[in-house]
């Protein structure tokens, strides 16, 4: 069983403790969950309303305790301590901000970085029909959390990194960028652990939603992204992570797929143009096959929505080159 820390006190943000059912609608009783998800997951299964996700929610994320019925989930870390290392790794598994893919994204990928003697910690946060910030809070605030507590973990503050998948790569990316500082929220009152720096040693972004895509800002946003074009606009806008890209920002590991027919590489390619124009240090690893969703451990991936079987003796590399990536980032600011 793996040790859950809750990353906030008595007071969560946002949590009002009131039935989610409200929000949760429309929704449709009649879908399986293969057609549920599909809306989620198959872009040319996507609508334009918040039907899929409100019916996956019903149909799987709460019958299955992945969250609260009502409004009272409660963020937490999981701890994957290597001993003696100082280096340590915020991991923000993906799911789509309808789910947080703990079991393929956020734990292998923490036990791998402990193998190789680097601590890990694996968040669990916040999902629709939370709405924007509440996931950035949980994010900002688990880096917080470990930096306050970095004498008990036996980690350096100043050698955290984050890392990030599909939208909790949107989540390890846009955290740092637009939430160093702590938005007022209404009835939270911030205490001592949300006034630590949030600066962070790396950023490691793998297959991610930078770019703003109109989906999974609807996850964040709500139906107002569906039926208000001029919110839209001004949300898609606000929510275009390359354009934060400045020389004070900290390196950047980007890695996904030519292949991804989920989320476009095109994301990748645009934040590592960002980069490249401020002189800020990054790395692209983009393989020719793997898809989108390769995790860790991943050994191959079946045909899915029209896609063939993918070949995945590339993406299995990923992770080795990410620890030297932190090797080579921690160097440079000296041990």
């Amino acid at each position: 069983m793996h040790e859950h820390i809750k990353i906030y006190g008595s007071k969560v943000p946002f949590n009002t403790g009131k039935s989610k059912m409200d929000a949760l609608v429309p929704w449709n009783k009649e879908w399986s969950v293969f057609e549920a998800c599909e809306t989620l997951f198959n872009p040319e299964k996507r609508r334009n309303d918040m039907m899929g996700a409100n019916t996956v929610t019903r149909l799987i994320q709460i019958p299955k305790g992945h969250v609260s019925r009502k409004f009272d989930d409660e963020p937490y870390i999981v701890p994957f301590i290597a001993e003696g290392s100082k280096k340590s790794v915020l991991i923000c598994p993906g799911g789509a901000y309808y789910d947080v893919s703990l079991d393929n994204e956020g734990y292998p990928t923490a036990e791998f970085l402990q193998k190789n003697g680097i601590s890990a910690f694996v968040l669990k946060y916040r999902v629709w029909p939370y709405k924007y910030p509440a996931a950035y809070c949980d994010c900002r605030r688990a880096i917080c959390y470990i930096k306050h507590n970095a004498k008990r973990f036996g980690i350096d503050p100043d050698k955290l990194s984050i890392i990030g998948f599909s939208a909790g790569g949107n989540l390890a990316v846009a955290t740092p960028f637009l939430f160093s500082k702590l938005p007022n929220i209404d009835g939270y009152v911030p205490d001592d652990i949300d006034k630590e720096d949030t600066s962070l040693m790396s950023i490691g972004a793998i297959y991610p939603e930078l770019c703003a895509d109109k989906f999974l800002m609807s996850m964040q946003f709500g139906d107002e992204i569906h039926t208000d074009a001029d919110f839209c606009k001004r949300v898609l806008r606000k929510m275009y992570l390359p354009r934060y890209v400045k020389s004070s920002s900290a390196p950047m590991f980007l890695c996904g797929c030519v292949d991804d027919g989920v989320v476009s590489p095109t994301n990748i390619l645009e934040m590592a143009a960002a980069y490249q124009k401020v002189g800020v240090p990054y790395e692209v690893h983009m393989f020719r096959e793997g898809g989108h969703g390769f995790g860790v451990t991943q050994e191959n991936i079946p045909e899915m929505y029209g896609h063939p079987p993918f070949d995945m003796r590339g993406t299995k590399e990923w992770i080795r080159l990410y620890i030297t990536w932190l090797q080579k980032t921690e160097d440079k600011i000296g041990k």
